[in-house]
């Protein structure tokens, strides 16, 4: 009697087991995850704001056109490379090209161009069309963006080039409004966004931006070179990305981020 007992809760037990694998994903099999850190770079990168920001939704349709899924973690900026740097966390987004950055990391394809120009106060007599231009001006750059780093290579070829650096866009642009910086460095659509969101009219009056951009960039992807995937990852972000710009959903989600879908 006990032994038929225990042979018919073996087989009930059996039946949990295998219904619970039937409806319980199997990580791997289905559930193939990359893991990316960011930071905050509204509205193209955020936590905050819809899709986390248009960046974040191209990467994210790239990935799930070859079979993953993106796992954001946003971070202060120099936080998160180190984080992807380390192998802690799979790679970042979106970084422009250095050769520094190329030795620990691999590059997807370009995801988005990034234009950066040159912010002062209207009244402020400021021309920009070399690198000499910017010595002996207080400049504002957030930090850890590639525009620090491109101030720091000047230092180097000697240039004297005096920059405060930050940790948001926000900050920069009050120290601008302020007097405390004469020059912002800063992405068009984020200073753009930045204005019309925390200043007033007349405040947005007096800030000019220099028609000559300080730099355009390419930004892409990085997979650190410390986990096994590399080459994996890279090869899909490559396909969906490529995928997605011939299905004319990469000029969708552009068309709806001009329309404001990300404000």
């Amino acid at each position: 009697m006990f032994a038929r007992v225990l042979t018919l809760f073996s087989r009930h037990c059996l039946f949990i087991v295998i219904v619970l694998m039937l409806i319980t994903p199997t990580a791997g099999a289905t559930d193939k995850i990359i893991r990316l850190t960011s930071g905050e770079f509204a509205p193209l990168m955020s936590v905050k704001i819809k899709h986390r920001g248009l960046i974040s939704h191209i990467v994210e349709e790239a990935a799930a056109l070859s079979g993953y899924r993106v796992h954001y973690g946003f971070f202060p900026w120099k936080r998160a490379y180190v984080m992807a740097k380390s192998g802690y966390w799979d790679g970042s987004v979106a970084w422009g090209y250095t050769e520094e950055r190329e030795k620990y990391f691999a590059y997807s394809a370009p995801i988005f161009p990034e234009h950066v120009y040159l912010y002062h106060r209207k009244h402020y007599a400021f021309d920009w069309q070399e690198e000499a231009d910017l010595e002996g001006i207080k400049l504002g750059v957030n930090r850890g963006y590639l525009d620090e780093y491109m101030l720091q290579q000047m230092q180097k070829r000697g240039l004297q080039i005096n920059y405060q650096a930050t940790t948001t866009e926000l900050q920069n642009f009050r120290a601008l409004i302020g007097g405390r910086v004469d020059i912002v460095i800063s992405n068009r659509l984020i200073a753009e966004r930045i204005l019309r969101k925390h200043f007033d009219e007349q405040a947005r009056g007096n800030i000019v931006r220099h028609s000559r951009p300080f730099r355009v960039t390419s930004l892409h992807v990085l997979i650190s070179r410390e986990i096994e995937q590399t080459d994996e990852y890279i090869s899909a972000f490559n396909q969906g990305l490529e995928r997605l710009h011939q299905s004319g959903r990469y000029d969708e989600l552009i068309t709806d981020f001009e329309n404001g879908a990300y404000d």
